[in-house]
């Protein structure tokens, strides 16, 4: 993912001409000679890699077009849910995290 928030896949464009090899639709690396004539990936963990990139960046696009943000208690920073930060995260940052770990300390040691 950049650091701007969006997904950055890398799209391999596969070769279906006889003339070259066949490449891997995950990686882009060649396929072994051997490999059945409907085999798209190298090998099962290529393969999986690939799955578990389209799944994320399927759950990443459902959350933008659903449009749910939130904002951190903290310092008031808003971000998408599910997009730019897990969906479970409450501060926007370690830091932010620590200041209110530090105010909520300090609060509860004067009464």
């Amino acid at each position: 993912m950049g650091r701007d928030g969006v997904p950055r896949l890398r799209l391999v464009v596969v070769a279906e001409a006889a003339s070259g090899p066949r490449l891997c639709r995950g990686c882009g690396g060649p396929l072994m000679p051997s490999a059945k004539s409907t085999a798209v990936f190298c090998e099962a963990a290529c393969r999986s890699r690939h799955w578990r990139r389209m799944r994320r960046a399927k759950s990443r696009t459902e959350a933008v077009n659903a449009g749910v943000t939130t904002s951190c208690p903290q310092c008031g920073v808003a971000w998408t849910v599910g997009v730019d930060r897990l969906v479970t995260a409450v501060y926007c940052s370690p830091a932010c995290r620590k200041r209110a770990w530090h105010t909520r300390r300090a609060r509860s040691s004067e009464a």
